[in-house]
């Protein structure tokens, strides 16, 4: 029989286990953004260089980004290894969860639910996968308010020094952190604190400016250097701070964190945590985690009417906080309804998690992967815009597209035509009557044959394949009906599927029937496949009375092979007769069938 604490310690290792496998397997539905790209143009050389470019052209501290430049060095340089690093990070703050929840409320359970809660929150999961700081950010303030507490209730100098190192840290990540620096002193203030911590504190103080003393002339410059940026822009806002990247404090915005930091479920956690109000006010460490969880987006909001700090990113460690309130809450209740609310709460949050996750970013990386597999070595791509003039959308185009395919970029509309399969990119600018004519142009030679991408309310990115008839010059009919060649899109053991392409010289007075043979070496009959044409865009027949003069036709053809077909050499013939009383069109040549493809079947 296991002891408590050990099934405590199995049940945690177990939630952080399946978040991993929740946060991994998620890196291949979350897609790179513009400010992600940069951390690779900032790091793409040495760490001198880094650290000179961070205080002399950014706003950034350069902590986070040289742990970024040391795990490329040795992880790699790819999207899911930069991702990963925030997955380590986020991981060690769900550890210390467990440990706080844990110490704070006096049981395992505490830790638990709050891990639980937190890995379901789709808030904790955007930026715990963002190659950005916030990974770090949240485990740093993690450890900062464990440290924090310890000192509180230790009161000795070891603890405040603890504190103190955790403080310089984080200000070496991200300089919006002072936030969560006032809320703490206010708590402080709040607790009466007595005289001997008091003195601690004026020790922290000193020594949190000691730790970030190297740093500050560059800190200074930095503020200076972006206000006179966004002054000059046009987008300063406040009194000081970064205009261009935050947003105003407004009921919108609180309600838009709200949504965000509880999976849509507001009215939810607003009665778990009033419940827990009730339940657990008296405790110290609940009021504790009530000013992390709630306290710092209020006092963020309330200094961004002045100084332009508050966006949701720069508040997301936050989120732990609230997980930790209603972890506390839940766990409080009585043994045999609290396993079961937490588990409701957790599935709950968990079936909403993909409706908080970000839509408007443009799959770039999934969009030319998935090009670069359909294309062929005779492709050409033309980019109608596409927006390959932006810095960030090339970069992906280089990374994630076929070498080759991208070497066949062709330039203009005229260039494109000259070639058989035109994969063509746009954006936005699809909607412009002059993209719409471009296509339309090709079009008319080049049938379309598969999108791929999409373009509605969350974004619009299309890559089409234009494909032209394989034949440079028809076969005729009779004179009248243009066979424009076969397309063998798959064999398989038991079908053959093909393309069949047509065009009427002129309008046709009867429906004639289309016959697509298979011979073997001996010029034997071994399958066929007979009727009108089969729409390659509807499915639906079109008879040859129905073919409009000049326009392109696809017949989407298949023929089911015999059982057991012997491996060989066969080829493909098409027949074109009427129906009633099986005459054959002829050739020009006067042959009443047209041979169009060697075929070899070679089944295991």
């Amino acid at each position: 029989m296991l002891k408590a604490s050990s099934r405590a310690w199995m049940i945690g290792v177990l939630i952080i286990g399946m978040c991993a496998v929740v946060l991994i397997t998620g890196i291949d539905k979350v897609h790179m953004h513009a400010d992600e790209s940069l951390v690779y143009d900032f790091t793409r050389a040495d760490l001198p260089y880094l650290v000179r470019y961070l205080a002399e052209q950014d706003s950034h501290p350069p902590l986070w980004f040289s742990s970024f430049w040391l795990w490329r060095q040795f992880v790699g340089e790819g999207e899911f290894a930069g991702r990963m690093l925030a997955v380590s990070y986020s991981l060690l703050t769900l550890a210390m969860v467990y440990q706080i929840g844990r110490c704070w409320f006096g049981a395992p359970r505490y830790g638990l639910f709050a891990m639980a809660v937190l890995g379901v929150n789709a808030y904790f999961f955007i930026y715990a996968l963002e190659i950005r700081p916030y990974g770090l950010i949240m485990l740093l303030v993690t450890t900062s308010m464990w440290t924090f507490q310890r000192w509180q209730t230790r009161q000795t100098g070891r603890s405040a020094m603890w504190y103190a190192i955790t403080i310089g840290l984080m200000l070496y990540v991200h300089y919006f952190l002072f936030v969560l620096m006032i809320v703490q002193a206010l708590v402080f203030l709040l607790s009466r604190p007595t005289l001997k911590l008091i003195r601690q504190a004026l020790h922290v103080v000193l020594m949190i400016f000691l730790i970030w003393l190297p740093w500050l002339p560059f800190a200074v410059y930095q503020v200076m250097h972006v206000r006179q940026a966004e002054m000059a822009g046009g987008n300063a806002r406040g009194v000081v701070g970064a205009g261009t990247t935050t947003q105003p404090t407004s009921i919108e915005s609180a309600l838009s964190l709200a949504r965000l930091a509880t999976n849509g479920q507001v009215v939810l956690y607003a009665v778990i945590i009033l419940i827990g109000l009730v339940l657990l006010w008296r405790r110290a460490n609940y009021r504790l985690a009530l000013a992390w969880g709630l306290g710092v987006p209020t006092m963020s909001m309330l200094i961004n009417t002045l100084v332009a700090v508050y966006t949701p990113r720069y508040v997301v460690y936050m989120v732990v906080g609230l997980a930790l309130i209603v972890g506390a809450s839940l766990a409080y209740w009585p043994r045999i309804a609290r396993w079961p609310m937490m588990i409701g709460v957790v599935a709950l949050s968990l079936s909403a998690l993909p409706t908080q996750l970000p839509h408007s970013r443009v799959p770039l990386r999934d969009l030319y992967q998935e090009v670069s597999i359909a294309a062929q070595p005779e492709d050409v791509i033309f980019f109608d815009d596409g927006d390959l003039s932006d810095g960030f959308v090339r970069g992906q185009i280089r990374r994630y597209l076929d070498p080759d395919l991208w070497a066949r970029r062709v330039e203009t509309q005229e260039e494109a035509i000259s070639y058989r399969r035109i994969w063509y990119v746009t954006g936005y600018e699809w909607f412009l009557p002059e993209t719409r004519e471009r296509f339309g142009n090709i079009e008319r030679t080049h049938p379309l044959q598969q999108i791929i991408g999409q373009c509605d309310r969350d974004w619009c990115y299309l890559l089409q394949l234009l494909e032209a008839p394989p034949f440079p010059q028809p076969e005729l009919f009779s004179n009248i009906v243009a066979f424009q060649g076969v397309d063998i899109d798959a064999l398989t053991e038991h079908s053959l599927a093909t393309r069949l392409w047509w065009t009427a010289n002129e309008a046709l007075p009867r429906d004639y029937s289309i016959s697509l043979q298979l011979l073997d070496s001996e010029g034997r009959l071994v399958a066929q496949s007979d009727g009108p044409i089969v729409d390659f865009y509807s499915g639906k027949s079109i008879q040859t009375s129905q073919l409009e003069p000049g326009r392109i036709y696809i017949d989407s053809r298949a023929i089911t092979l015999p059982v057991n077909l012997p491996n060989g050499e066969y080829e493909l013939v098409l027949v074109m007769y009427q129906s009633w009383d099986n005459t054959r069109l002829v050739l020009p040549d006067g042959s009443d069938h047209l041979r169009i493809a060697p075929l070899s079947v070679n089944n295991p």
